[in-house]
């Protein structure tokens, strides 16, 4: 959906207090012609949310997810591969055999 976020502005909204976004706060993920999806941080109430707009047969719809998330992270993470089947069992057999407390399991060894 290529529009400029000002043309978007009165769609997107914060799904827990319903105010209206800055557009300067607005943080583009991905667009293309029938979708666009923004990472959006309220300044009214701090939670920061994931919000789809997309034009379908009855004009533009658009909802929020909400997620913890800030702006960094969700550039660094948005987009890539989803975890994969191979990854899960990795992780399923790693933990399987593991027999250390749940902080150990997120320490950089050295």
């Amino acid at each position: 959906m290529k529009h400029s976020l000002e043309n978007l502005k009165p769609l997107i909204r914060c799904p827990v207090c319903q105010k209206k976004y800055d557009p300067g706060k607005v943080v583009l993920l991905s667009e293309d012609d029938r979708k666009t999806v923004l990472h959006i941080a309220c300044e009214s109430c701090g939670i920061s949310s994931l919000v789809f707009v997309s034009l379908g047969k009855m004009g533009a719809v658009s909802f929020g997810i909400l997620t913890d998330l800030g702006r960094e992270e969700i550039r660094k993470f948005y987009g890539n591969d989803p975890v994969s089947i191979d990854d899960t069992l990795a992780a399923h057999r790693f933990l399987k055999g593991f027999r250390g407390g749940v902080g150990e399991c997120f320490t950089e060894r050295r």
